[in-house]
């Protein structure tokens, strides 16, 4: 699949009321030119991505860092994620990993790839196209609060 790929950075972990409860996470991307993009995701995914934006470190290894940890030994790193399709309101990710000087691409979900990512520090991009048809405005951010306030 061709086309412009973005870097963007995380803009934070949210939780959007909806009538009737329980509230949904979502995590919001943001580009260079402030355009906020959606990913509604999994509460274990969201307490995961909120806990490595904080830098908090768990007594005892998470999924997403043992991912790392498993990484780590086997001499393994994540050069990048890309999130590069929207199929029918799914997202599709790919993790760039490089090993042994190679170099390989592994299938993942976004919230997964973004919990990993912000652990290694690899950036996270998305295509383009994607980013253009998931933006969302200001105003339809109105019913969400941080996930910081909600524990």
């Amino acid at each position: 699949m061709n086309g412009t790929i973005l870097q963007v950075a995380i803009k934070g972990v949210y939780l959007l009321e909806k009538k009737p409860p329980p509230p949904v996470p979502l995590v919001l991307l943001e580009d260079n030119t402030k355009r906020i993009m959606p990913i509604y995701i999994g509460l274990p995914e969201a307490i995961s991505i909120n806990s490595a934006l904080n830098h908090e470190i768990p007594p005892r290894p998470m999924t997403h860092d043992l991912f790392i940890s498993l990484l780590e030994r086997l001499g393994s790193k994540i050069d990048s994620i890309l999130i590069d399709e929207l199929n029918e309101g799914v997202y599709y990710a790919r993790m760039s990993v490089s090993m042994d000087g190679k170099h390989f691409e592994l299938d993942a979900r976004p919230s997964d790839s973004i919990a990993i990512a912000l652990r290694c520090g690899a950036p996270i991009n998305v295509r383009e196209s994607v980013l253009s048809d998931a933006v969302i405005h200001k105003e339809e951010l109105e019913n969400i609060l941080s996930i910081d306030n909600y524990f």
